[in-house]
């Protein structure tokens, strides 16, 4: 399945600017993060860590068609804590939490406005799949969890142009990776600014 999913956005990048509108839309954006739900539990503290790339072909003058990857690593160190892992390890100690996290999603969105030289609202979301990497250090002791979960992601965001073909992209995007058979569900607000360009 995950092979699947992974075929499909890369063949979505690959074909961004063969659409009959011949347009297509790029971006590159520094990525911020907060956990929420049992994931802001276990870590409290905000991403500042994290990076996404964006590619859309333009299918019509308000919609776009693309894929997503990303990377945002969340952490925090915790001082005399107990920590249970899967119900049955239980360890007391200071505590290293680290997560990574790398969504691969395909995407879709609408844009208000046709005109690219004016500011441009744009609603839409993704679906795919998300690497989970999971870890807490306690003494000599490392807890580990990787495992890949089905997710979606809505988002609603802004395109601010700077001159002919170059904008500053704005997006608030919450990221939910579906509970497997061995892992908690993950879900986290993910805030991008960064640049985009096309043609």
């Amino acid at each position: 399945m995950k092979k699947y999913i992974l075929i499909a956005i890369i063949s979505t990048f690959a074909s961004t600017a063969g659409y009959s509108q011949g347009s297509s839309l790029y971006s590159f954006d520094y990525t911020m993060g907060m956990g929420v739900g049992s994931m802001g539990d276990y870590i409290k503290k905000a991403s500042f860590r994290g990076l996404t790339f964006e590619g859309r072909g333009f299918v019509s003058d308000n919609v776009s068609v693309g894929a997503l990857v990303s990377w945002a690593t969340f952490y925090e160190a915790r001082k005399n804590e107990t920590y249970t892992h899967e119900d049955y390890t239980t360890l007391f100690g200071n505590q290293y939490r680290y997560i990574n996290v790398y969504p691969m999603l395909a995407q879709a969105h609408y844009y208000f406005g046709t005109d690219p030289h004016y500011t441009r609202i744009y609603l839409g979301g993704g679906i795919g799949t998300y690497s989970v990497n999971k870890e807490t250090q306690i003494g000599v002791w490392a807890l580990t969890e990787n495992k890949w979960h089905f997710g979606v992601s809505p988002e609603i965001g802004i395109l601010l142009p700077i001159n002919y073909g170059t904008m500053i992209n704005i997006s608030l995007r919450y990221n939910y990776a579906v509970k497997t058979k061995n892992a908690p569900d993950y879900s986290w607000l993910a805030l991008s600014i960064g640049f985009a360009w096309g043609n």
